[in-house]
């Protein structure tokens, strides 16, 4: 069993609704590598790489384990496609799904938040929450606006005349907020459903942090990529959850450093721009990460296509974790080929 052949698909899938107004241009300018790998048994493993992935590094990195046994390879060693692509190779292989590749399972489904564009206005944020409630969302993230963030008060409110307390509201501040800015804005949201603030101030001001923690009724998150990032948070007690985006294995070593410290996290593998696949790899991720239970931002739902059959689906807010072998998923081909703006093979 050795890995012999190459496909990159890259697509590009337009947003929908009201992040499609704002980001018209964007899937198009950074479109998405969506990969094919094939052994010579003719097992084939996916992957998704993400907006703007670099198909040359993908081209790179394959003329590496080309000819490799997938079993012998560390999926972690590799860009975000490929790394994908062999756990799904080494799950097929196997007959399991990723997650017993990763660690111990510890829920059947993960929970899931929606998303949209800081460039919404206070009316359109009230729509997007209510499309949010309606499909079953219970967290709603948001960017403030990047020269206008006095909107935060207004779309908050708009959400809340919308839904009341039916949504709770995570705030990423996207542009630099200063501590009295801070402190100012959460004094005038507090009553409302705020579940957290994310990133209000650069992080390496944990003495801010610990300060704006005891100055407001608001949990404060960081986005973080690291191990090391975990550790100066947790024992600086900076933050009360995580957003964490990075591979399994730094996950897992996330999760360990903070579970003990009762750090909820949340898991953003993919984020905005990507397709059904690579949040169908996320949902792996969350299953085995004990304290990841806090809706991801894994956002498939806003393209117009998640590119898979049968389609994710996302019910009361959580999407099952895929059971059948490696990802557990299967490209719409047709799908893919629709939307294709450039297409690379190697053998």
């Amino acid at each position: 069993m050795k890995i012999e052949k190459l496909e990159v698909h890259v697509v590009a899938v337009p947003y929908v609704r009201v992040v499609k107004k704002y980001r018209p241009k964007e899937p198009f300018e950074r479109p998405d590598p969506i990969v094919r790998v094939w052994n010579d048994d003719g097992l084939c493993g996916i992957g998704e790489s993400g907006r703007g992935g670099s198909v040359e590094e993908i081209r790179r990195q394959f003329k590496i384990i080309k000819g490799k046994n997938p079993l012998d390879l560390y999926p972690n060693d590799y860009e975000s496609g490929l790394m994908q692509a062999i756990y799904d190779l080494q799950g097929k292989a196997l007959g399991w799904p990723a997650y017993r590749l990763m660690g111990r399972k510890v829920r059947d489904k993960v929970p899931m938040a929606f998303w949209t564009v800081e460039l919404a206005t206070p009316e359109e944020t009230a729509a997007e929450a209510l499309y949010a409630v309606e499909r079953g969302f219970k967290v709603f993230k948001w960017h403030t606006h990047p020269t206008r963030p006095e909107t935060t008060v207004e779309r908050v409110k708009a959400i809340y005349n919308a839904v009341g307390d039916d949504l709770a509201i995570r705030i990423d501040r996207g542009y630099p907020w200063t501590f009295a800015f801070t402190v100012k804005i959460a004094r005038q949201i507090e009553r409302y459903n705020i579940e957290c603030f994310e990133d209000p101030l650069p992080h390496k001001s944990v003495g801010l942090y610990r300060m704006l923690r005891s100055k407001i009724d608001i949990p404060l998150a960081w986005h973080i990529h690291s191990a090391e990032e975990a550790l100066v948070a947790v024992k600086n007690e900076a933050v009360d959850y995580l957003n964490v985006s990075a591979k399994p294995d730094v996950v897992s070593d996330i999760s360990a450093i903070t579970t003990p410290e009762r750090v909820s996290l949340w898991l953003q593998i993919s984020g905005i721009g990507c397709t059904g696949l690579k949040d169908a790899f996320a949902a792996h991720i969350g299953a085995v990460t004990e304290n990841a239970t806090l809706p991801g931002d894994n956002l498939h739902f806003l393209k117009e296509n998640d590119l898979l059959k049968p389609h994710l689906k996302v019910k009361d807010g959580f999407m099952d974790v895929p059971e059948k072998p490696g990802l557990g998923v299967e490209l719409d081909m047709e799908a893919v080929k629709d939307y294709r703006i450039d297409y690379i093979i190697e053998t």
